[in-house]
C-alpha cells in the first residue's frame, strides 16, 4: 500500500477512530464508577478480564465501522484498523517502559481477531 492510500485510509476511517476512542473513554468511565462505588472487586485477574472484554467490544465496533466505510475489503479494512491503534499503543507503552509480556500479545491477538471479525461482517451484513 503506498502513502496516498494508507493516507486515504487514515481519513476515511476517522469517523471509525473517533468512535473507538469514545466507546473506550465511556467503558472506562462508566468501569472507574462501579469501581468507586465498589460495584466490582477490583484484583488482577479481574482487571484483566474486563479490560480484555471491553476492548474485544471496542476493536469489533472499529473493524465494522471500517469495514462499512470501505464497503469491501472488510478483512483488510479492520485488521489495518485494529493494527494502527495497536501501533500507537504500544509506541507509548514503549516510552512508558510497560513490560510486554505473553498476556499482552494474547491481547493483541484477540483484538485483531475481533476487528477483522467487525470488518468480515460488515461488508458481508449489507449482501
Amino acid at each position: 500500500m503506498n502513502k496516498e492510500k494508507f493516507i486515504n485510509f487514515i481519513k476515511k476511517n476517522l469517523i471509525a477512530y473517533i468512535t473507538f476512542f469514545i466507546i473506550i473513554c465511556s467503558f472506562s468511565l462508566i468501569y472507574a464508577f462501579l469501581i468507586y462505588y465498589n460495584k466490582i472487586k477490583v484484583t488482577d485477574n479481574n482487571l484483566y478480564i474486563h479490560t480484555m472484554i471491553i476492548g474485544i467490544i471496542s476493536f469489533f465496533v472499529l473493524g465494522f465501522i471500517s469495514g462499512f466505510i470501505s464497503k469491501k475489503n472488510g478483512l483488510m479494512s479492520g485488521l489495518l484498523s485494529a493494527l494502527i491503534i495497536i501501533l500507537i499503543s504500544l509506541i507509548f507503552n514503549l516510552f512508558l517502559k510497560n513490560n510486554f509480556v505473553m498476556k499482552n500479545i494474547i491481547k493483541i491477538i484477540f483484538y485483531l481477531t475481533s476487528s477483522t471479525l467487525g470488518g468480515i461482517i460488515s461488508v458481508n451484513i449489507r449482501k
